[in-house]
């Protein structure tokens, strides 16, 4: 980071002050960009990207027919300041000025004025190169950017390798800040997994015991008063048998289904008794899954 800004330093000095005006605004700094009498190219320029306002100089620099082809239009710098000036009014022209021209001035322009172009097309320097890797936020690797270091010309270039070096500093945590956190939530699904093994054996040993209190309680009543209760033994015994056939053919058919909702019905509890949503979390296990 060192040697980068080094090079900032050395570029920044060899750079107009019109281009230092606007690499500053592209990081959010302004710049004491002196304005000479008359000098309506530069007025315009303090008006986008120091005062921030006024578009009188614009509607002057679009009165000064073309030179020599010289036309604010075919400036980077100041068809930047126009369209900050005038976005609706210089978008057709931003267009035209991409569609010759490669990825770098198109993330410069972008990074700018706040948009979205994906006009450019030419890829011929490692810089175009770079910059359509940022625009795209595709991965950048070491060899992208020690391509360009070497043809890295003007502060338009440094801002492209500033850009493509933080993404890439950033998809490096990305991805590791990611498989920690694949990590951590895998620990605690095992960690849940267990607790749900636990609910399952304390539910089973509540029923089991509940059993053991009623049914001794239960035989003995009807032991104790078979002669009244054979005929009604005898029809729950006939319900009892068609409703086992019943449920049989019901299980045969949707057990799995049934079991499905029966092991939801009971995780919803005790994820709820825990203080977790069990569908959201269910959603974030299966997102982080399919990564």
């Amino acid at each position: 980071m060192v040697y980068l800004k080094d090079m900032e330093s050395k570029l920044l000095q060899t750079s107009s002050e019109r281009d230092v005006s606007l690499y500053r605004f592209l990081h959010g700094q302004k710049h004491s960009l002196h304005v000479a009498q008359n000098d309506i190219e530069s007025e315009l320029c303090f008006n986008a990207f120091v005062d921030g306002s006024g578009d009188l100089p614009l509607a002057k620099l679009k009165k000064v027919k073309p030179f020599k082809g010289f036309h604010y239009t075919n400036n980077f710098v100041l068809l930047i300041a126009a369209a900050k000036v005038d976005a609706d009014g210089e978008e057709s022209n931003i267009k035209n000025y991409l569609s010759s021209h490669g990825h770098k001035e198109q993330l410069v322009i972008n990074s700018a004025l706040g948009t979205s172009y994906r006009l450019a097309t030419k890829l011929d320097t490692p810089i175009d190169i770079l910059a359509n890797l940022v625009e795209e936020n595709k991965n950048i690797n070491e060899e992208d950017i020690q391509n360009c270091l070497s043809c890295t010309s003007d502060i338009y270039d440094y801002f492209v390798l500033e850009k493509g070096v933080l993404r890439s500093i950033f998809q490096s945590n990305e991805e590791k800040n990611f498989k920690a956190y694949k990590s951590i939530v895998l620990l605690q699904k095992n960690a849940l997994r267990r607790v749900e093994l636990g609910a399952f054996v304390l539910l089973f040993l509540i029923f089991s015991y509940l059993i053991y209190l009623v049914v001794p309680t239960t035989v003995g009543l009807v032991v104790n008063n078979w002669d009244t209760l054979e005929p009604i033994a005898y029809i729950i015994d006939k319900a009892v048998m068609a409703l086992l056939l019943i449920t049989g053919v019901v299980l045969a058919t949707r057990v799995k289904a049934i079991k499905n909702r029966i092991v939801r019905f009971i995780l919803h509890k005790v994820y709820w008794v825990l203080g977790v949503d069990h569908s959201e979390y269910q959603k974030l296990t299966d997102t982080i899954g399919s990564e």
